[in-house]
């Protein structure tokens, strides 16, 4: 597995190749749609996962 760097610099890379085709098929739309909502599907997941960290890390410091 990459790291998370690795993974952003293989997007950066994939990114300029279609930017300097001047054009985006149908397909690469629609991929780029699926792109964007598993993103901000992750994106959710990671703000519940941070909130629930930090109220599990105020019942654990108050029953101290």
């Amino acid at each position: 597995m990459k790291d998370a760097d690795g993974y952003l610099n293989e997007i950066r890379e994939n990114l300029k190749k279609i930017q300097a085709q001047g054009k985006v098929t149908p397909t690469e739309n629609a991929l780029f749609g699926m792109i964007d909502g598993l993103a901000g599907l992750q994106m959710a997941t990671l703000e519940r996962m941070a909130d629930l960290n930090r109220r599990l890390q105020a019942l654990e410091s108050g029953s101290r």
